[in-house]
């Protein structure tokens, strides 16, 4: 690859990094909030448990596919979002909750 390429793919990414948003969805009550997140292509989610107990979250989508594992009560995990469209996430662990996520 010639230096002029990689300087320009990496400028690339440094700009997707700046411009970048994080968005907070906090796991309270066995639930997502919020319920649903509007978010750009390379913006982040953290998932926060503030309950005293673990949770998980996932998607199957191709795009965006992600499992955080099981994450212990008080901890932080970010993902960033890798493609447009819609999807949902949901928690292995309690399958009631859901947040359902639209990427631009």
């Amino acid at each position: 690859m010639s230096k002029i390429l990689k300087k320009i793919l990496l400028l690339a990414i440094v700009t997707v990094s700046v411009n970048a948003t994080n968005h907070i969805v906090d796991q309270k009550g066995k639930t997502f909030i919020p319920h649903s997140l509007d978010v750009t292509v390379g913006d982040t989610i953290t998932f926060r448990n503030s309950d005293p107990f673990a949770h998980n979250a996932y998607t199957d989508d191709e795009e965006n596919e992600f499992d955080i594992g099981m994450q212990a009560a008080g901890v932080d995990t970010t993902i960033r979002v890798k493609g447009a469209g819609k999807f949902d996430v949901e928690c292995a662990i309690h399958p009631n909750m859901l947040l359902e996520v639209t990427a631009h």
